[in-house]
């Protein structure tokens, strides 16, 4: 490996071992190294991203705070054991009630109006309320709540209501992750790229040629964690959102899951309206690491947001964007070490914001 051009003065800077190396600064990274911390309080702790700030999901998401809709649960009952799924619900639920816990309601803009999941399908809607009873004890199971799904109408659609499910702001979550770890001394490198592993050593190559050293590792690069670990099966999946500006008499204020999760939408301050989704309209194209627009998804939502949602005339686009998610077989995260010392967190499959901290506090206990 090519050592990068430095002055004789440098090593002091660059020749330094950590307690903790955390690859991926997004919500599941940041998590890890501020429990890691928190219960070391003496131990360096390095965070570094290739980003000038976390840019995967974590801040390209749409802010939904979930844990599963009905036709979501029956999608994954094609693909998963329902041990593992109510694991995940429990993973899920937990998940979020730490992050509250840590961050605070205030400082996320958390809100709990609860949600809505709409069919236009009679037969799928038929089907998704003879599985209520089972996904209600899924949940009272998982996580001791009842009667959290139940059958009802909404703005004129056949509709599950479901209880204990909100909303907050990814930007405003990871601001203050960011700014609670600074004060416990969690170190930071922005825009720097890790090019190789060595797992057995623990040190990390980056593109500018420097090497790092540490004694215990986590790599929580979510869908990009193929580029360093090409035996892993996490495949990425790009998800479109947008948010239109102010919207006179809008109806639609709470959140809301329509086909197996692949629609998303909400109600994003007091008069504007977020959509997402669509990525099983052109799945393939949708798997991908590259950032941007797919005109035939942004068209169908248009066209979903007009003549289904029925949005009031005249509603324009303020801003939209695209964010990738690390999708496993069966959805279900990874979370293992892979050798001494070096924990794997990684697989979110479009549920980074329940299981994020959840799982970060998990891989930091791994590493006790």
């Amino acid at each position: 490996m090519i050592q990068a051009e430095r002055s004789y003065w440098e090593g002091e800077l660059y020749d330094q071992k950590y307690d903790l190396i955390v690859i991926g600064a997004g919500l599941t990274g940041q998590s890890a190294a501020h429990f890691y911390k928190k219960n070391h309080s003496e131990a360096r702790v390095l965070v570094i991203d290739r980003g000038f700030f976390p840019i995967g999901a974590s801040t390209r998401n749409a802010g939904f705070a979930c844990f599963g809709s009905p036709t979501e649960h029956m999608a994954d009952l094609k693909i998963e054991k329902e041990s593992k799924i109510i694991d995940r619900i429990q993973r899920r639920f937990n998940g979020l009630q730490l992050l509250r816990a840590t961050l605070g309601d205030e400082n996320i803009e958390y809100r709990e109006p609860g949600a809505y999941e709409i069919f236009t399908d009679e037969g799928v809607y038929a089907k998704a309320v003879e599985q209520l009873p089972v996904f209600n004890r899924w949940l009272h199971e998982a996580a001791g709540v009842k009667d959290v799904y139940q059958a009802t109408t909404h703005n004129g659609f056949k509709a599950v209501s479901i209880k204990h499910e909100g909303c907050l702001h990814p930007g405003k979550m990871m601001r203050t992750l960011y700014h609670k770890n600074l004060e416990l001394g969690v170190e930071f490198r922005w825009q720097i790229n890790v090019r190789m592993i060595d797992q057995e050593q623990k040190n990390l190559w980056l593109d500018n040629g420097v090497e790092l050293h540490a004694a215990k590792l986590v790599v929580a690069t979510n869908s990009f964690t193929s580029n360093l670990m090409p035996e892993v099966d996490i495949k990425p999946g790009r998800g479109f959102v947008f948010v239109t500006k102010p919207i006179k008499d809008l109806e639609w204020n709470g959140t809301y899951h329509f086909d197996a999760g692949y629609y998303y939408f909400r109600g994003v301050g007091e008069d504007r309206f977020l959509l997402g989704g669509a990525r099983s309209l052109d799945i393939d194209v949708e798997t991908t690491m590259q950032f941007g627009t797919n005109a035939k998804i942004k068209d169908h939502l248009l066209e979903f947001a007009n003549n289904v949602l029925k949005l009031p005339k005249g509603w324009e686009i303020d801003r939209e964007w695209s964010g990738i998610m690390g999708f496993t077989p069966t959805k279900s995260p990874i979370m293992n070490a892979v050798s001494t010392d070096v924990v794997l967190v990684a697989g979110l499959s479009g549920m980074g914001v329940a299981l994020g901290m959840q799982l970060g506090k998990e891989a930091a206990s791994e590493l006790e």
